[in-house]
Parts: C-alpha cells; structure tokens; sequence
C-alpha cells in the first residue's frame, strides 16, 4: 500500500506549510487505505480466510484515526467543551469514544435500512444518509443555545468559600455536575449522529455481497480509531482548562468571572458553529464528503 500523496487538491494550497503538506498526506493517505480495504473486501467475498479480515480491520482503525485528524467539527465542538467548561477525564473519554461509537452506528443503520430494506443503489444511499448531517447540526445548534441560556442563568458550581449551608452547596454542585455528564453526552451524540462517509461505502459493498458483519466489524474498528484521535484532542483542550484552573483561584471573583466568560465563549463557539452548518446545509444542500 502506497502512502505517497497523489497531487493535492487546489484548497490546500491556502494552507500555510507545514499544514498543508500534512494536510496533503493525511488526504492521500485516507484515499490509499480505502483502497485497500476494497482490495481486502474482494479477497474476502472470493474467500481469502482470516489475512484479509485481519488486514481491513486494521486498514479501518488506521482510517479512522487518520479521518479524525482532517477537518470536521466535531473535534471543534468536544474541543470547545472541554476547553472552557469543567468536566472530569473519565466523563471526557466516555463521551469521545461516545460521539465515534454514535457516528459508525448511524452509518450502519442508514445502510441497513436504505440499501437492506429499501434497496436504494449507493448514489442514492449516500444522498439519503447525508441528510443525517442536517440534523447533527441542527441538535449540535440546539445545545449551543440551550448551553448558552444556562451560562447566562448562572447555572454554575458552587463555591465554598460563602456563609451558606455546606450540604446545600454540596447537593447544589453534585446536581450540576449530573446535569453537566448528561449535555456532554447528549453534546457527543449530536456530533456523532453525522455518518463517515468512508464507513459507509465499505458497508455498501458488504451488504451488496453478503458480508454484513465484516462492514460492521470494519466500521466499529473505524469508530475506535476516531475515539482514540478525537479523545487526545478533547484531553489537551483539557488539559488547557486545568492549567488555567491552577493559575487562578475559582473561589476568587476573577476565577468566578474567568469561568462565567470561558462558559459564554465555549457555548456561544458551539452555537456559533451549529448554525453556520446549517444555514450551510439548508443552502447548498448536505454532501458527505469524510
């Protein structure tokens, strides 16, 4: 398998380098393992044994990886949380490997039901199942929204540095956290509810020869490949937070504002982005391009 990047397509070259030159090989490379994991598909389907099985779900995971480093917005949406809200790192890993488990089921499902049931032809798969982007968007829209009014309600952790009740404050900041973990989660659906497009082709051609469970196999292991990117991505946003927690009080008013600001900026970010792909897709239609 050949990783050298074939030319790069005219909108890299508004990159500077060496972003550009990543960008090109990351590209080439995506185009190469998809190459191959239809090579790995025909031995299968002609009965290759267990070498091929092995080789594509391999190919998938590596895919996976490398498709979550290209442009997308969901690395901009989990990024926009975890730089500027609280959130544990297990709750972080949960809803990482969340939106990229979301993101291969609804591939599978849109396959299953357009080709399986309805027996559309691939065009018309691809065409259907990119209307599931529209409404990634919009849900990623309507959490930005609803995130933002519960900033600007002051919908905050609590203190303890203030003449009230201890355990109020305690059940307070316990139920904020609970309601926290569960918009990260529903956050992380949202994003993933937009299908890979490279998932959907290699279930095309499983379904079209009966190799459904290899297509299912390849897109679960394209699924962890996005979860372990998109986690390292969403831990160094993190990361970023927890720096800037140690280098300034919460409990102080600069913290409290601090906090109060990056909250406003990360849900209006999230907003911000949620519409603009929408009004996008609304306009010029959805196409599933990665």
């Amino acid at each position: 398998m050949s990783l050298v990047p074939p030319p790069a397509p005219s909108g890299f070259f508004a990159l500077p380098e060496p972003l550009r030159s990543l960008a090109e090989w990351g590209f080439a490379l995506q185009r190469s393992l998809t190459a191959d994991m239809r090579e790995q598909l025909v031995l299968i389907r002609d009965g290759g044994g267990w070498e091929p099985m092995a080789a594509i779900i391999f190919a998938a995971f590596v895919y996976g990886v490398f498709h979550a480093i290209g442009p997308g917005h969901g690395k901009v949406v989990i990024g926009s949380w975890f730089a500027t809200r609280r959130a544990r790192v297990t709750h972080g890993l949960a809803a990482c490997f969340l939106s990229a488990i979301v993101q291969g089921a609804s591939a599978i499902a849109a396959v299953l039901l357009l080709a399986g049931v309805f027996a559309l032809a691939p065009r018309q798969v691809m065409a259907q199942a990119a209307w599931l982007e529209a409404g990634s968007y919009a849900l990623i829209t309507a959490m930005g929204a609803w995130m933002l009014v519960q900033t600007l309600r002051g919908q905050s952790s609590c203190g303890h540095g203030h003449d009230h009740d201890h355990a109020a404050c305690c059940g307070h900041h316990h139920h904020h956290e609970t309601e926290e973990k569960r918009t990260l989660w529903a956050m992380a659906a949202a994003v993933g509810f937009r299908p890979c497009s490279g998932a959907i082709l290699v279930l095309l051609f499983c379904v079209a020869n009966s190799m459904i469970w290899v297509g299912v196999a390849a897109t679960f292991a394209m699924a962890l490949g996005v979860g372990l990117t998109v986690s390292g991505i969403g831990l160094s946003a993190l990361g970023l937070n927890r720096l800037l927690e140690r280098r300034v009080s919460q409990e102080s008013r600069l913290g409290r504002l601090l906090r109060r600001v990056l909250g406003l900026a990360g849900a209006g970010a999230i907003l911000a982005l949620g519409l603009i792909l929408l009004l996008g897709v609304i306009q010029h239609g959805p196409a599933l391009t990665g």
